[in-house]
């Protein structure tokens, strides 16, 4: 298995870190994605890369909740970090209207200069879009990114038919095993083609309320991945297995992964 997106950097993870590694080793995690979300936190995800080696990747980027907060400087910084052996790719980018935390102009300027940003470095894009009502998949297609994931996907129909259309992949979280928010993800699971699927965390986030009563935390960590590979093996009716094999693939494609033999 490979965990596309986790926010190790977060500080819930600062006392044991190298536990939840472990955890995550023992369940069969194979390689963790850590998510860039801002300056500093890109910094710390190539930081943890570097220091743990071949078993972490980093992305840098400018989640839009912090649009509004970037300095003058913001993207020479972060072209810089993309020079790092460490980074596969630009993000997490994208627009958020759920919360409104920035505000959608800055939103939209942060969003277009990472995508320049990754055409210019040659990365792939990681992409956040909630509640735009298909304004991201817009922007996608006039930019064009040569490879992009579609982190945490939670949109329709429409959308996902959309981005399957443009050859992008689709990212699937713990999103899945919420029986109330993940009762439209459930019912589109068997769309995602099975090249394209790829599969997340989101650590410490989206640990679904069912699965936090089992397990006794509200803490998400890679370990629980398997939880994500079972629920998406339930509704598109195949094997474990078949989600496990595809999705690691799937990574080392679209990351440019090595993982060791």
């Amino acid at each position: 298995m490979i965990d596309i997106g986790a926010n190790l950097t977060n500080s819930v993870f600062t006392d044991d870190l190298g536990e939840v590694l472990n955890r995550a080793k023992r369940e069969g995690v194979q390689h963790i994605v850590v998510t860039g979300t801002n300056i500093q936190e890109s910094q710390d995800a190539i930081a943890l890369a570097t220091k743990h080696g071949a078993y972490l990747s980093a992305t840098v980027g400018i989640h839009p909740h912090d649009a509004d907060d970037v300095k003058s400087d913001w993207l020479d910084t972060l072209e810089e970090l993309t020079s790092s052996p460490h980074v596969v790719a630009v993000g997490e980018m994208g627009l958020d209207f759920y919360r409104d935390y920035s505000g959608r102009d800055a939103q939209r300027r942060v969003f277009e200069a990472q995508l320049d940003l990754a055409a210019r470095v040659e990365l792939p894009v990681f992409v956040h879009d909630r509640d735009t009502d298909g304004e991201v998949l817009e922007v996608l297609r006039r930019y064009a990114p040569t490879k992009c994931v579609v982190h945490c996907f939670t949109g329709n129909a429409d959308e996902l038919d959309g981005y399957i259309e443009e050859d992008f992949y689709i990212g699937v979280t713990g999103w899945i095993c919420d029986e109330r928010r993940g009762e439209e993800l459930r019912r589109l699971a068997h769309r995602i083609p099975i090249d394209r699927l790829l599969v997340e965390t989101d650590a410490p986030y989206l640990l679904s309320r069912t699965m936090s009563k089992v397990l006794g935390t509200r803490r998400n960590e890679p370990a629980y991945l398997k939880f994500v590979i079972a629920e998406l093996a339930r509704f598109r009716r195949c094997p474990e297995s078949e989600i496990r094999d595809a999705s690691v693939e799937n990574a080392c494609r679209f990351f440019d992964i090595e993982l060791p033999m």
